[in-house]
């Protein structure tokens, strides 16, 4: 069996037969090595967007070639548990996202408002976030300029943005809380918008109109990033 670190050293990730991962291999890869938890099949398909049947074949390849490890779920109810997957070499992973999807388990637990709570503490966590990247409190940033400060801060948190030409419409490949995401998408993706909106305010700008699509396509959310002055004045 091929080790993993071979690839990474080489810079190119390879199969047991010493062919370089295909395009779709390595995407999942790619997504499972950022994630903190292991993850099941049913998160991996919804988050890849391909077929179940296609994502288990290639998640049975790459643990053949030595990247992932598995390990059984625990068991609840009858049948066998299911398989959680695991990257054996992961990135480095981003405090954030651990501790996003706690916050997302105890809202769905325990709030009766857990979208509502969700974009809330997301605002308080945003500004925290954003104030830690900048290096000191901040107002009055340019909307362009806070549309690219706030593309760097998802980067570094374990999204992969592909924003357009004006950085307002942006498409995210990948996400680091993809099994918390699928089971509770709507109190996940709140998180994430609070953030970004929290975010905004740290810079001087009003955020509120900003939108977030989850799962919008297959493998991908649609991002909307507005950021206004907030006397109500455009760039």
């Amino acid at each position: 069996m091929r080790d993993p670190a071979d690839g990474i050293r080489e810079g190119v990730k390879r199969t047991s037969f010493g062919r370089p991962l295909s395009p779709t291999r390595l995407r999942i890869l790619e997504l499972l090595e950022v994630q903190t938890t292991p993850t099941t099949l049913a998160a991996i398909t919804l988050s890849s967007g391909l077929h179940e049947n296609t994502v288990r074949a290639h998640l049975e390849d790459l643990l053949r070639d030595g990247y992932l490890s598995r390990e059984r779920a625990v068991a609840q109810g009858r049948g066998r548990p299911a398989w959680l997957w695991k990257a054996k070499v992961s990135l480095e992973p981003s405090p954030y996202a651990g501790l996003a999807s706690a916050l997302a388990t105890v809202l769905h637990e325990s709030s009766e408002h857990p979208v509502q709570d969700a974009v809330a503490a997301g605002r308080a966590w945003g500004k925290d976030l954003t104030l830690e990247q900048l290096g000191e409190p901040h107002s009055g940033s340019s909307e362009a300029g806070a549309r690219s400060q706030m593309l760097q801060l998802l980067e570094e948190i374990g999204f992969a943005p592909e924003p357009d030409a004006t950085n307002e419409h942006v498409v995210l490949t990948r996400c680091p809380l993809i099994e918390a995401a699928s089971k509770h998408p709507e109190i996940v993706c709140g998180v994430h918008l609070g953030i970004i909106q929290g975010g905004f305010a740290e810079m001087g700008l009003d955020g509120s109109d900003s939108t977030l699509t989850p799962f919008s396509a297959p493998g991908q959310c649609a991002l909307h990033l507005s950021a206004r002055a907030t006397d109500g004045t455009t760039e």
